[in-house]
């Protein structure tokens, strides 16, 4: 069976040069890295909340904001699959489709505040699919649930 560290390298849920930075901060302080992991895993579940509200209002700036700010907090992590559906959000909440992502979804006009919703919403679903996965993956590397 192969060990902690080699589970969460192949998952590829972690960009693994980032995460062992952060791992090799605990020489220093022990438990650093799993604390920010807590601090962001707590940042997330409230920060999803605050999308869903946005959501419901429409409120794209608010939600290119929110996007963007968890974009960084993942990327800074090494979470690289949270982190690019973040980016998607921020984009799509600039009404930049930088990615040419197709709605499957012909009521909708497109380029109207619907049309964006619905993509943030496609977006904000795959990043809570890589959260949930991702902290999955590092309750089990650190044995303690985040």
């Amino acid at each position: 069976m192969p060990d902690k560290k080699q589970q969460l390298q192949e998952s590829g849920l972690v960009e693994w040069p980032v995460f062992s930075e952060l791992i090799a901060m605990d020489e220093d302080e022990e438990g650093f890295s799993k604390s920010l992991f807590k601090t962001f895993v707590d940042q997330v579940l409230e920060t999803f909340d605050e999308i869903d509200e946005n959501l419901e209002e429409k409120n794209l700036d608010k939600l290119s904001g929110l996007g963007h700010y968890l974009k960084g907090s993942a990327a800074a992590l090494g979470l690289n699959k949270i982190s690019s559906q973040c980016e998607r959000i921020q984009n799509y909440g600039h009404k930049n489709n930088f990615d040419n992502f197709e709605l499957n979804n012909e009521d909708i006009v497109i380029d109207s505040d619907d049309y964006w919703v619905e993509l943030i919403k496609d977006a904000l679903k795959h990043a809570r699919s890589g959260f949930d996965s991702s902290r999955k993956a590092l309750n089990d590397y650190f044995d303690d649930d985040l």
